[in-house]
């Protein structure tokens, strides 16, 4: 089967989504559809989703289509700044406000006067910081660190949650009054493994885009395409794209992404759904002897995070979950009882004994 390849010039002539956010999925659509009627309103929007789901490029789009489009857009992350550093950040200092305060600074919230600001996992804000944000949705004021002049802005507030913020609520961790507040308009972003169908665009879209940029025009194969499709990205949006980013940089002369390409991690994924689809079981008239059949799966399981990783029985027990000498306590009666999990534990390298996986070290 021909190799799928995505032109750049296919980006114009062919929308994959809305305002540089990729999807087709109704999910995505329907979120869609909320931008187009949010946006030109000064409406304060909650978008909530996992990480690397898409929640900033949401909150930019609701910018650029706003009547603040001519405004700065002034994202502030408020899990990756100190708490202590944060009231500054957001709202500046005056000179000698602290140690180090050499000179007066303008806060963000200065900055994005007439424009926009997007406050990035405001779950994270301090008890403190939600009272002086609440205040500054009510009525534009503030005052800036070692100051009691009172400051008027007039921006706009978009945030964003990775957190169940009425779990943090009812948890007595964020202010009741303040989700209501900040959620007017709320947004649920979709993980990438609910919208499955929008990964070939993502991938073709995001290639093209690495094209763009002046990195080789790599194309992918329908079997790489499919592994990519199966794997679960807890990761989101953002995971597949730094993927698929550091096989372009890295990527073989022929410029072709295949199925032994992709990380370890990718391809268990592809192998464990194709074995599942394959059901190797069959049910006679006399049924299966379940017990055996239990035994083979699990020889398998083990099988496949020996493989992984590359014999070492620690780190086999991690991915399964298992004490290390619970692995060891099965690895030894399987050699004892034979088998084909014996044989690959104690096959001469380059031999494949299970499903093709080839020699695991003992």
């Amino acid at each position: 089967m021909e190799n799928v390849r995505f032109e750049p010039q296919q980006l114009e002539d062919e929308p994959l989504g809305f305002e540089g956010i990729i999807g087709r999925h109704p999910s995505m659509e329907d979120i869609f559809e909320v931008i187009r009627r949010v946006a030109p309103t000064d409406a304060t929007v909650l978008i909530a989703g996992e990480s690397g789901t898409g929640k900033e490029l949401v909150a930019a789009a609701l910018h650029r289509l706003s009547a603040r489009a001519g405004g700065r857009f002034v994202p502030v992350h408020c899990g990756a700044i100190p708490e202590e550093l944060l009231e500054s950040e957001m709202f500046g200092h005056e000179r000698g406000a602290f140690t180090g305060a050499v000179a007066s600074r303008l806060g963000r919230f200065k900055l994005a006067d007439q424009g926009t600001i997007f406050l990035d996992e405001i779950g994270e804000m301090s008890p403190k910081l939600q009272v002086k944000l609440l205040r500054v949705l009510e009525d534009g004021r503030f005052e800036s660190v070692g100051s009691v002049v009172t400051q008027q802005v007039d921006v706009r507030i978009i945030a964003a949650t990775n957190r169940a913020l009425d779990e943090a609520v009812t948890a007595k961790q964020f202010r009741e009054d303040l989700f209501y507040r900040l959620r007017v308009v709320p947004i649920e972003m979709p993980p990438l493994r609910r919208r499955r169908e929008d990964i070939p665009l993502l991938v073709q879209g995001t290639l093209a885009q690495l094209a763009e940029k002046g990195l080789p025009r790599f194309d992918v194969t329908p079997a790489a395409l499919a592994a990519l499709e199966r794997y679960s990205w807890p990761g989101n949006v953002r995971e597949l794209r730094n993927l698929l980013e550091h096989m372009v940089v890295l990527g073989r002369p022929e410029r072709v992404i295949e199925v032994h390409d992709l990380p370890p991690h990718v391809i268990a994924a592809q192998e464990s759904g194709e074995a599942q689809a394959a059901m190797p079981w069959q049910f006679g008239p006399a049924g299966i002897d379940f017990y055996r059949e239990m035994e083979a799966i699990e020889d398998r399981i083990i099988a496949q995070a020996l493989r992984l990783s590359g014999g070492n029985k620690k780190e086999a027990a991690r991915l399964l979950r298992v004490n290390r000498t619970t692995l060891l306590e099965k690895l030894k009666r399987k050699r004892a009882q034979g088998g084909a999990l014996a044989a690959l534990l104690g096959a001469p390298r380059g031999t494949e004994v299970v499903g093709g996986q080839g020699w695991i070290e003992g």
